[in-house]
C-alpha cells in the first residue's frame, strides 16, 4: 500500500530565557509518521537583540548534527538544507532549533514545511 501523503506544516515555540537562549526539539509523535522537510523557518516575537539560530538534525544539538545557521534568528530566516532528511517517530533523529543572544522572554518559533507521510 502506498504511503498517505499530506503537506507538512508543523511548528513549535519556546520562550527565550534570561540570556536570550532557547531550544526546540521536534519529531512526529505517531508511529509510522514521517516528516520530509524542505524548509525550516525561524523567528522571534521581538528583536531588540538579534538572536542567532542554529538548526541541527540528529540525536542531539551537537556540532556533528549541524545543518545550518542564521544571524537573523529573531527577524526571521529560513533554510532549505533540511531537504533529504527523514524525521520519524520510531528512530532517533530530531530536528532542533537553538537560539542564542535574543531578547529575554521573547517567544521564538520554528516552522517546518514539506511533506508528511504515513507509512
Amino acid at each position: 500500500m502506498p504511503a498517505a501523503r499530506a503537506p507538512l506544516n508543523e511548528s513549535a515555540s519556546v520562550t527565550l530565557d534570561a540570556s536570550g537562549d532557547g531550544t526546540i526539539r521536534m519529531k512526529p509523535l505517531s508511529a509510522g509518521e514521517h516528516w520530509l522537510p524542505t524548509l525550516a523557518s525561524v523567528s522571534a516575537a521581538t528583536n531588540v537583540k538579534e538572536a542567532q539560530c542554529r538548526i541541527y538534525i540528529g540525536s542531539a544539538a551537537a556540532q556533528q548534527n549541524f545543518v545550518d545557521g542564521t544571524l537573523s534568528g529573531s527577524t526571521g530566516d529560513s533554510t532549505d538544507r533540511v531537504t533529504g532528511y527523514d524525521i520519524n517517530a520510531t528512530q532517533q533523529p530530531y530536528i532542533w532549533a537553538v537560539w542564542s543572544g535574543g531578547d529575554a522572554g521573547a517567544s521564538a518559533t520554528l516552522v517546518l514545511s514539506g511533506t508528511k507521510e504515513i507509512r
